[in-house]
């Protein structure tokens, strides 16, 4: 069981440290339906959907902290990622409230525009974890960085692993 939960909630939580290119998508806000249980059920979906990083790393921290077993004496470099990842999700935030919420009146050149800002805030993102990271995969075990190594393999790769 462990063995099918780590690489699926590895991938739900890991990735998403860089789902940045989605997050224009996911920021679009969208009309409240009409009040019935099926409009209700679509409307929570949507409201799941608008849940900002910042919401989420907290979780994500732990989950990898456990995931690692980070031992007291790597505890330090741990402090860092978790640091970046915080900025990260911070500066997420900042650009998906940045960004038009109606993209229905975009053009072709406004779409790219935004993707564009939103691969550099990727970007930056992605550098300061990386700094970040280093030291800590450095310090791990040889069994903590084969977790790690699985936790960052492609999205296609944990899943077709026998």
């Amino acid at each position: 069981m462990m063995r099918l939960r780590r690489p699926f909630l590895a991938a739900a939580l890991f990735t998403s440290v860089a789902v940045v290119g989605l997050m224009p998508a996911l920021a679009q806000t969208t009309p409240a339906p009409a009040n019935s249980s099926a409009a209700q059920s679509e409307a929570h979906h949507h409201a799941v959907q608008r849940m900002l990083p910042d919401q989420l790393v907290d979780g994500r921290i732990a989950f990898l902290k456990a995931e690692l077993k980070i031992t007291p004496a790597q505890e330090t470099q741990w402090q860092q990622v978790a640091g970046a990842m915080h900025e990260n999700a911070n500066s997420l935030d900042q650009a998906i409230k940045a960004a038009p919420q109606d993209r229905g009146s975009m053009d072709a050149v406004q779409r790219l525009a935004l993707r564009e800002q939103f691969a550099k805030v990727r970007a930056e993102n992605d550098a300061r974890l990386l700094a970040a990271f280093k030291p800590l995969y450095a310090s791990l075990s040889p069994e903590q960085q084969q977790v790690a190594n699985q936790l960052v393999a492609p999205h296609h790769e944990r899943h077709h692993r026998a």
